[in-house]
């Protein structure tokens, strides 16, 4: 394991064994046994080591789907599931430290600070396939609107974050259903037909309840 993913962890472990943040970088190397300068050639700051935690599963996701061989073949829509159930896939390697961290997150402007760059690249993944949606014609490119469909999907994340938090089904069976449904309403909502859809993912959405 590389230093700065080293440092990253054991920030995590702090957190959740003391069930606080650490007061200042120096309280952080002091339970560590680490010197500040160490910590600074990795970081320049406590909140620094908490975006990089966020960025962690974000990176691993893109590399994972970037390496498969089938995903260039995939529809856009397929690619946009395949985006979200690798991604919370990842986030089981950090639950414990994502509920305790974001559990009382509601709301898309929650979705800032920690997650600045978790979002960039997520937004610029999206954007993509997006794109890819509009040239295909998954997606109907309308005047105005059409340039924030992918910013769009930050709601989508919100929704599914929220039920997985929440999730005590076994194997996460209700997360996967979320990321199914309203995935799929998303592409269908920009698309020609939601109204099936959209009847489905509320059925879906009464029964978790998690907003």
């Amino acid at each position: 394991m590389k230093k700065k993913d080293s440092i990253a962890k054991q920030y995590a472990e702090f957190e959740l064994m003391q069930g606080r943040s650490p007061h200042s970088e120096f309280e952080l190397c002091k339970e560590i046994n680490l010197k500040e300068k160490t910590f600074y050639n990795h970081f320049n700051s406590l909140g620094a080591v908490r975006k990089y935690l966020l960025e962690l599963p974000i990176n691993e996701t893109l590399s994972r789907l970037d390496e498969d061989e089938n995903y260039e073949a995939f529809s856009a829509n397929e690619k946009a599931l395949a985006l979200f159930f690798t991604l919370f896939e990842e986030f089981m390697n950090h639950r414990s430290y994502l509920i305790s961290k974001y559990s009382s997150v509601k709301d898309v402007k929650h979705l800032a600070g920690d997650w600045e760059n978790f979002f960039r690249q997520f937004n610029a993944r999206m954007e993509s396939i997006i794109q890819e949606a509009k040239q295909n014609e998954e997606v109907v490119s309308r005047p105005y609107i059409g340039d924030y469909y992918a910013k769009s999907f930050k709601l989508v994340f919100l929704y599914i974050f929220r039920v997985w938090i929440n999730d005590s089904s076994d194997k996460f069976q209700t997360t996967d259903a979320a990321i199914e449904k309203s995935v799929n309403l998303a592409f269908e909502f920009l698309g020609h037909s939601p109204l099936d859809s959209i009847l489905d993912f509320g059925k879906f959405a009464m029964k978790t309840k998690v907003m």
